[in-house]
C-alpha cells in the first residue's frame, strides 16, 4: 500500500502527457485575489480570567497564473498576527488533461480531507483535521460528481524509511439549482495523525502506527436557509503515549452542526447563524468537549462584511483530565475581500 500514491501519480502523468502535447490553444493571464480580516476580541477563559485584544486575524494574497489553457500556477501568501508569520500557504501547479474532466495538481496544497464550511468567525472544532501537505493529487470533476486520490510524504513515520507512504481519497457531489444548492462528500486519509492539529505532537515519535481517518460533510442552501454538517474521526485508538485520553489511547473525533438564515437588514444582505459542536477523546488536541456559537453578519459595502460572534465552550470534566469549566468569547470582525 505504501507505493500506491507513487504508482497512481506515475501512470496518470504518462496518460496526461499525450493530451497536453496535443493541446494547441494558449490562454494566458494573471489574477490576484485575497482578503484582510481584522478583529476586536474578548475572552473569559476556563479560569475566569478576562482578556481582550485588537488583531489582524488573517491576511491572504493569492496569485494565479494561467500560462496555458490546460496549465495554471497558484501561489498564496498568508499572515496571522501572533500565530503565523508571513509564509507561503499554497504553491502548486494544476494541469488539465486536455478537454477531459481529469486534472493533476502537484505542490504544497490542502489535501481534500474535510470541507470545514462554516458561518462562524472562529474555526469549528473539526478544523483540527485540516492538512496542508506537499502532495500530488489526481482528480476528476464531471456532471456534479468530483473526487481525487493523493499521496504525500508526511511528518509522521511508522518505520525508518522516509518515503511517500501517506495517501487519501475523497468523493463528492455538488449541484446548484434555482431552489437549492447541495454539496456532500466523504474523505479518507491513511494517517489522521499527520493533519495540522496533530502533526506537531507526533513529529519524531518512536514506535508509531498510522491511524486512518474519515470525514463526511453535507452543506445545503435552500432559499433563505442554509445548513452545515460535518463529522471527522480517527478509525482506531492511538497509543496512550502518543495521543492519550483518560489513561488510555485516544480515538479523537468531532462534529459541527450549523443553521443559517439570510435576510435584509437596512437594505443590506445579512446572515444570522447558530451552531453546536462537540468532540470526543480530543482533550490532548486542546479542543473543548462541546460548544455553542452564534454569529450575525452584515455586508456593509460591496465585499466588506461586519460580523459579531458569541461562543460558549465547555471543557472536558476533571475526571477526564480537563477543568470541567466553561469559557466564553466575543469577536467583532471587519473583513474585506478583493
Amino acid at each position: 500500500m505504501k507505493i500506491k500514491p507513487v504508482v497512481i501519480v506515475t501512470l496518470a502523468s504518462l496518460a496526461y502527457s499525450q493530451s497536453l502535447l496535443a493541446a494547441e490553444e494558449i490562454i494566458t493571464g494573471v489574477t490576484l485575489s485575497g482578503f484582510v480580516n481584522t478583529e476586536v476580541r474578548y475572552k473569559n477563559d476556563y479560569n475566569e480570567v478576562d482578556s481582550s485584544d485588537i488583531a489582524v486575524d488573517e491576511i491572504n494574497l493569492t496569485i494565479e497564473g494561467q500560462v496555458h489553457k490546460f496549465a495554471k500556477a497558484t501561489l498564496s501568501l498568508k499572515y496571522e498576527e501572533d500565530t503565523t508569520p508571513l509564509e507561503v500557504d499554497k504553491a502548486f501547479l494544476t494541469l488539465n488533461a486536455g478537454d477531459s474532466p481529469l486534472y493533476l495538481q502537484i505542490g504544497q496544497l490542502y489535501v481534500p480531507f474535510g470541507n470545514f464550511s462554516s458561518h462562524m468567525i472562529s474555526d469549528p472544532f473539526i478544523k483540527f483535521a485540516e492538512a496542508r501537505e506537499s502532495a500530488a493529487q489526481i482528480g476528476i470533476e464531471t456532471g456534479g460528481f468530483y473526487g481525487s486520490v493523493y499521496g504525500f510524504n508526511g511528518v509522521t513515520q511508522d518505520d525508518v524509511l522516509n518515503t511517500i507512504d501517506h495517501y487519501g481519497l475523497n468523493l463528492g457531489f455538488s449541484q446548484e439549482t434555482d431552489s437549492m444548492n447541495l454539496d456532500a462528500g466523504i474523505g479518507y486519509i491513511s494517517d489522521i495523525g499527520d493533519v495540522g492539529g496533530m502533526e506537531k505532537m507526533l513529529d519524531g515519535v518512536n514506535d508509531y502506527d498510522y491511524i486512518a481517518g474519515i470525514d463526511a460533510y453535507l452543506n445545503i442552501e435552500a432559499g433563505a436557509f442554509s445548513f452545515v454538517g460535518e463529522y471527522v474521526t480517527a478509525l482506531d485508538n492511538f497509543k496512550a503515549e502518543h495521543v492519550g485520553f483518560n489513561g488510555a489511547g485516544a480515538e479523537p473525533k468531532a462534529y459541527n452542526l450549523e443553521v443559517g438564515f439570510n435576510f435584509n437588514l437596512a437594505d443590506r444582505d445579512s446572515t444570522v447563524a447558530l451552531g453546536y459542536q462537540a468532540s470526543e477523546e480530543a482533550l490532548a488536541l486542546r479542543i473543548p468537549e462541546q460548544g455553542m456559537v452564534g454569529t450575525l453578519s452584515t455586508q456593509v459595502y460591496t465585499n466588506t462584511t461586519l460580523s459579531l460572534e458569541y461562543a460558549l465552550n465547555e471543557d472536558y470534566s476533571k475526571e477526564d483530565g480537563g477543568t470541567g469549566e466553561e469559557s466564553s468569547s466575543v469577536i467583532l470582525q471587519l473583513a474585506v475581500n478583493f
